[in-house]
């Protein structure tokens, strides 16, 4: 399942609201409709998605911005409002807004700002004039080749990945909707809660190098927290030949990385 294109919005039951919705469906977006910020909250913390519209007032907008920033760095937030003046748009954006509308957008400017916010989560903007460096035509998903020891992003570019790494990615993929639970990265035998945290915090730390390796190589990771849950890798990824014939190879790699990461925790 692709979800690259949910939607989360927020705004009222009214036939505005309605031919926006409508036309984001008929793009291809799939847009889940909220009338409150309780709501935006509990439907992303059931099915965290990639995007999410706001349209309240603009101090339940800020509010909002600040908590789903904090919970996914890389969602893409777009605040509709009747903006009184440029400091009023400029705190929306300092608040965690990626883009600052009016109410009188259109349906297509909307999908089009949408689209850009996907573009940018799914590392698709490459500079111009950009060759890949492994010198393959650029694809329309990312993909994990080598045996699963290289991950080249849409736009072409590549990375290579430590042993924790490519087992992490290589379990995502695989997973169904490519979600899986933290107790899934947890080493088998830890069922003490000192164990657990240890792993959390081994995962958690692997992951944020993971992303800043990423934004070093000009990549931008779709990898998704999923709050008190786990994580999700929210785009299409195409895994090699080579690499499918060692999906299971990872396990007994990824045990030994993890006693090595809780002895050097000590």
């Amino acid at each position: 399942m692709n979800n690259t294109l949910d939607v989360i919005f927020l705004g009222k039951d009214d036939a505005r609201h309605a031919r926006l919705i409508e036309a984001l469906s008929h793009l291809g977006f799939n847009v889940r409709r909220c009338h409150e910020l309780v709501d935006v909250y509990e439907r992303y913390s059931r099915r965290p998605s990639p995007l999410v519209v706001l349209e309240a007032p603009l101090p339940d907008v800020h509010n909002a911005a600040v908590r789903l920033r904090g919970i996914d760095r890389g969602l893409g937030i777009v605040a509709i409002a009747a903006f009184p003046d440029a400091e009023s748009r400029i705190r929306t954006l300092l608040c965690g807004a990626d883009a600052c509308l009016s109410p009188e957008v259109s349906g297509l400017e909307l999908a089009a700002v949408l689209q850009a916010l996907v573009r940018r989560a799914a590392g698709m903007d490459a500079e111009p004039g950009d060759i890949p460096a492994n010198g393959e035509p650029p694809s329309d998903a990312w993909r994990l080749a080598n045996k699963g020891w290289t991950l080249i992003s849409p736009g072409g570019r590549t990375m290579g990945l430590t042993t924790g790494e490519r087992d992490f990615l290589s379990r995502l993929v695989h997973a169904p909707d490519r979600k899986v639970s933290r107790e899934a990265f947890y080493a088998d035998g830890a069922d003490d809660a000192d164990s657990g945290v240890t792993r959390r915090r081994f995962v958690d730390v692997m992951i944020s190098r993971l992303r800043r390796k990423a934004t070093a190589n000009h990549m931008t990771l779709p990898i998704r927290a999923v709050h008190g849950w786990g994580y999700m890798f929210a785009a299409d990824i195409k895994l090699d030949l080579d690499e499918r014939a060692q999906a299971d190879d990872g396990a007994e790699e990824w045990r030994r990385d993890t006693a090595v990461a809780n002895a050097t925790s000590y």
